[in-house]
């Protein structure tokens, strides 16, 4: 599962884009859950299948998490990860749904009361283990520069996504218990020993 950091995101050279027109309200926003074989940096990928077509009731729902469905960001995530999830459409969606708002319930308000500060991946994963015990392992970080930080931390790493690994051995098939993603050989990156956390637009 990969949430983007909406602030940094904007941040990045993307104000001008539909999703960053105005002020979001959530720091972590979906970016897509992606089927992955045990290999890093191997996944399958445009898989056949039917063209997206949501139940009303949750692309509205999924339009509150998912900012980039202004500009199409779920048609491109269901054509190239979601077919080859062996759900349908609507099962998809509403997992990454269900694992968005469990990550975003133990790291969304403790990412928004850092804006404007550095932190480090460790402290964040003791965050998660204080409210869900265990769950900082399933977590990574990934970190760069951003186009448009503030000049005083241009050349500093800033929080841009944060992962989850979970099991397929939910219901269907779909994404169930989170995992240890160091047993899977998923790293952080990019984030050294502390990075930022960006602003949110004012």
């Amino acid at each position: 599962m990969a949430l983007t950091v909406h602030p940094a995101f904007c941040a990045d050279g993307h104000s001008r884009e539909p999703e960053c027109a105005t002020n979001g309200h959530r720091t972590l926003v979906i970016h897509g859950l992606w089927p992955e074989r045990d290999e890093p940096r191997t996944y399958p990928h445009d898989c056949p299948g039917p063209p997206l077509d949501l139940d009303g009731a949750l692309a509205l729902e999924l339009a509150d998490f998912m900012p980039g469905v202004a500009v199409g960001l779920h048609e491109h995530e269901w054509a190239e990860h979601g077919r080859c999830a062996g759900l349908d459409d609507d099962e998809y969606f509403d997992d990454a749904l269900r694992l968005a708002q469990a990550v975003d319930a133990v790291l969304g308000a403790k990412l928004t009361t850092l804006a404007g500060r550095a932190t480090s991946a460790h402290e964040l994963r003791e965050v998660a283990d204080l409210l869900h015990p265990g769950f900082g392992a399933s977590l990574t970080f990934h970190c760069r520069t951003l186009r448009d930080a503030p000049a005083a931390h241009r050349r500093e790493p800033y929080l841009i996504e944060v992962r989850q690994c979970v099991d397929n051995d939910g219901p269907l098939g779909g994404p169930g218990t989170p995992l240890d993603c160091g047993a899977l050989k998923r790293r952080d990156t990019g984030c050294g020993s502390a990075f930022q956390i960006a602003e949110a637009r004012r």
